[in-house]
């Protein structure tokens, strides 16, 4: 009897086991579902990027109260219209130059995806703007993390760009005459529907 209850118990305790780990590979093949969404979304995030030539398409991977940080320019904006006035490549015209034109403005190293979160690591390639080659004598490297929604838009965006010394000494004289929450005077927050 004492050997009849103790096998009893194996098999329940066996198939509670089984049915605990069923249902959570279920779970866990969702979640990587939803990971690899997200891997293939930021991928073509970095590419339209990359690309820097469809604004309108740029744009769209971002959700409309998307949070947008710059670290290293002291930026916090909370919206996407926000974002577009601080990106505006739609209102450059000739300023910004890629060294020729099916240059990538940027080339992605290495591409980190936890969830819907993503780190993309990488650098930037010169260009011209105003006239002037902004060259990689400084580096140009970047990190860009990007949070998505259960709808794949960027929700939040953090970006760490290695910029070049005049953009640095500008944002630390802004800082320290203006405190670190002050907008740049040439970022326009105005409201423009």
């Amino acid at each position: 009897m004492k050997n009849k209850n103790s096998l009893i118990n194996w098999l329940l305790l066996i198939t509670v086991l089984l049915t605990i780990t069923g249902c959570h590979q279920k779970k866990t093949a969702n979640e990587d579902d939803f990971e690899q969404a997200v891997r293939s979304k930021a991928l073509e995030y970095f590419e339209t990027f990359a690309e820097r030539s469809d604004w309108d398409k740029l744009c769209s991977f971002y959700a409309e109260d998307v949070h947008f940080k710059d670290i290293m320019l002291q930026l916090d904006l909370d919206s996407l219209w926000k974002f577009k006035r601080f990106y505006k490549w739609d209102e450059e015209g000739d300023r910004f130059k890629k060294m020729f034109p099916e240059q990538k403005h940027l080339n992605l190293q290495s591409l980190v995806v936890e969830g819907n979160t993503v780190a993309g690591k990488g650098h930037l390639n010169p260009f011209y703007y105003d006239g002037a080659l902004v060259d990689t004598e400084w580096g140009m490297e970047f990190t860009k993390w990007l949070r998505f929604d259960e709808n794949l838009k960027i929700v939040e965006q953090i970006d760490w760009i290695e910029y070049d010394p005049f953009t640095l000494e500008s944002t630390i004289k802004r800082c320290r005459e203006n405190g670190f929450k002050a907008t740049p005077e040439w970022l326009d927050l105005s409201r423009k529907d």
